[in-house]
């Protein structure tokens, strides 16, 4: 019998808080300029209390980024498809929407002079997910994979930075639509 484990609820509101917090600092300044003390008195909680749940603020920045990266991915894979008859508007919906609602997160990550680590993560992470695609689907034959992939993942990180960082000027249903059609015209997903 597997036993789960429940989170104390107050240990969810504190992280939650430390979290919000240090997203708003992360708008206001660069990351440098961020100390604990700032994000303990806008979390309003004690320094220590930072410390019980996260070694320092860059490792705070980088649970940010595994959570989000992670409930984004987690989103797409919710949708249940098989590869023979896929509708890929769908599968890309809901990480257009979770952008959306996550908007403070990602606007910050990505308008960051310093956070180039936040941009090469989600890069690699939308690639490892493509090359698996493509190597299921054995797509593009005679094409090397490896440049595949890295066109797809760019392209892709670079619509949603542009997306992001022009406030979200295309709802996430568009948004699927037309990332679906672009890859679709060049023949990356074909129908």
């Amino acid at each position: 019998m597997v036993t789960e484990t429940k989170i104390d609820r107050r240990i969810l509101k504190t992280k939650e808080a430390i979290n919000k917090a240090f997203l708003e600092l992360f708008t206001e300044k660069e990351l440098d300029r961020i100390t604990v003390n700032d994000i303990a008195e806008r979390a309003n909680v004690n320094r220590g209390t930072i410390y019980l749940h996260y070694t320092d603020k860059y490792d705070l920045l980088n649970k940010c980024i595994e959570d989000h990266l992670s409930k984004m991915f987690d989103s797409c894979l919710s949708i249940e498809y098989s590869l023979e008859q896929t509708d890929w508007i769908s599968a890309l919906k809901p990480a257009f929407v979770y952008f959306k609602e996550n908007y403070l997160f990602f606007s910050s990550m990505l308008s960051n002079n310093r956070t180039t680590v936040f941009r090469e993560r989600m890069l690699h992470n939308f690639a490892a997910n493509i090359q698996v695609k493509i190597h299921m689907q054995n797509i593009n034959q005679g094409m090397d994979k490896e440049l595949i992939t890295q066109f797809m993942s760019s392209a892709f990180v670079g619509t949603v930075e542009w997306w992001i960082l022009n406030k979200m000027p295309h709802s996430p249903q568009f948004m699927a639509e037309q990332v679906w059609r672009l890859f679709e015209r060049n023949d990356i997903y074909p129908s």
